[in-house]
């Protein structure tokens, strides 16, 4: 694979301008998760550079997530992070499948928690003007084509459990969807308000996700309502970093000037929607 570089004064180094073409050429030839790269020998031999800088380029494709490395057998290309746009209320299984990737989930913990549990999680369901109510709480471990990608930890009302029939044989599935069981059931979830941050990962997540303690995770906490209003779900979950994409589109407010547009956008966040997405199999950055 011929790559055609810059040289002299004002160029990028050499690496990263091989990084950068290994990079368009995963995505443009839309290599699949596994595929080889070319070698270190070939791609030195064949664009006259030294083994030391294709290993930096490969290197740094490795720390942009679009590659792995394994001594002996070469260098191979990722599966691309998932990706979901913050309105859309698709379930996991669901939005995995219009990838075209395989999901699966681990079911780790169904508990049922009484409204006066002390060990009851707190969550948003504790405003609720209603009141306390008994919750159930399913955990589970997702993969997607057998790769754990993030721990989902959801509250539902008890009532709506049994009334969908929701028991822990069931959760244990590993096809199981709450959220077509609760289509299934008469429910729909209408709205919902959603916030993330950055944290890092825990011993007991790092176990469960095969990554060391204290990497980088994205933690989403998500509160939805059905078509009557009511709060029905509390999720929280806890993504690998490299798997999330967080993205904002800057538009001014309707009416407004460029410079009054910044000025709310500043002032309240006016002018902005904000986003986010879980990559899918052909793209890291």
């Amino acid at each position: 694979m011929y790559v055609e570089l810059e040289h002299g004064r004002g160029a990028q180094p050499l690496y990263v301008q091989l990084a950068n073409a290994l990079q368009d050429h995963i995505e443009l030839a839309k290599l699949s998760p596994g595929d080889p790269l070319p070698s270190e020998t070939v791609l030195a031999r064949e664009n006259r550079l030294s083994r030391a800088t294709v290993i930096k380029a490969f290197d740094t494709l490795a720390d942009r997530g679009l590659v792995t490395r394994r001594q002996g057998k070469g260098t191979f290309v990722n599966a691309r992070p998932m990706e979901r746009l913050l309105p859309e209320l698709t379930s996991f299984s669901q939005h995995v499948h219009g990838l075209g990737l395989s999901p699966r989930s681990e079911l780790l913990a169904f508990e049922r928690f009484a409204a006066a549990d002390p060990a009851r999680p707190a969550s948003a369901f504790d405003l609720e003007s209603v009141g306390a109510e008994p919750l159930v709480q399913i955990e589970r471990l997702r993969h997607v084509n057998d790769r754990p990608v993030g721990v989902h930890r959801a509250l539902i009302p008890e009532d709506v459990a049994d009334r969908i029939g929701v028991t822990e044989p069931v959760a244990a599935r590993e096809s199981f969807s709450l959220y077509e069981s609760m289509r299934s059931g008469g429910i729909f979830l209408s709205s919902g308000d959603e916030s993330l941050r950055a944290i890092n990962a825990g011993a007991r997540d790092a176990e469960l996700l095969g990554v060391d303690e204290g990497t980088a995770l994205i933690e989403v906490v998500r509160a939805s309502r059905d078509q009557n209003g009511r709060l029905i779900e509390v999720v929280r979950a806890r993504y690998l970093g490299t798997e999330y994409l967080y993205h904002i589109t800057f538009a001014p407010t309707h009416g407004e000037t460029h410079e009054e547009s910044n000025r709310s956008s500043h002032r309240t966040g006016g002018g902005l929607a904000a986003g986010h997405r879980m990559l899918g199999a052909d793209e890291r950055q």
